[in-house]
């Protein structure tokens, strides 16, 4: 609507100073033409770059995540992988549902929409929780009326992406949050623990049977 304004605007203001004959009508509709005309500019230039007629929205969510340890492991986990040199941004591993055979990689960068991958957070904390949970706060573009959204809607920035922040909540007992590698670490001294174990009881039995 404001594109039609603009030029409805710039052709009243055209016909003013060309056509009307008298002098002081002339300049009285040419000076309110070019006033209207500038306003509808400014307008609409700060709906462009500053979002002026919308407001920012936020929406948030929490879920309960499981951990990205094998079913059998006695300790619950959520694999962490720091990204580049921003700060506290990770992409983070779980699982979505207690049933999922495998787990998940969460916030990984949408390479595809640089306005997602640039306003796209994820970081952990540990706290004195029962349950891992995953909060994820979604803030957007909205339009704060149906006047602004008639007006400037031909820009589609309803929706535009303000900011996405993806927060995982460890609990401290029971759970540990660690990079790839410490899990691998981790997981190659358990099975190591484990031969250790078997080894120990198959020479204890063989013990007894020679007693």
């Amino acid at each position: 609507m404001m594109i039609l304004i603009v030029a409805v605007l710039a052709i009243f203001t055209f016909y003013s100073f060309i056509f009307v004959k008298h002098s002081i009508l002339r300049d009285v509709l040419g000076f309110i033409g070019i006033l209207l005309l500038l306003g509808a500019v400014v307008l609409t230039t700060l709906n462009f770059h500053s979002h002026w007629g919308m407001k920012q929205v936020t929406t948030s969510t929490t879920k309960e995540i499981y951990s990205a340890a094998s079913a059998t492991s006695p300790i619950k986990m959520v694999i962490t992988q720091e990204l580049g040199t921003k700060a506290n941004n990770y992409v983070l591993v779980y699982r979505d549902k207690p049933t999922d055979k495998t787990a998940k990689a969460h916030f990984v960068p949408d390479k595809s929409d640089m306005n997602k991958l640039i306003h796209s957070t994820a970081n952990y904390q540990i706290k004195n929780v029962d349950k891992a949970t995953v909060t994820t706060k979604v803030t957007r573009w909205r339009w704060n009326s149906e006047l602004a959204k008639l007006l400037f809607g031909f820009a589609d920035a309803d929706g535009t992406l303000v900011k996405q922040v993806g927060v995982v909540t460890v609990p401290k007992q029971g759970w540990v949050a660690m990079t790839a590698q410490e899990a691998k670490a981790a997981a190659k001294k358990a099975a190591e623990m484990q031969k250790e174990m078997i080894a120990a009881k198959e020479a204890e039995a063989k013990t007894a049977q020679g007693e």
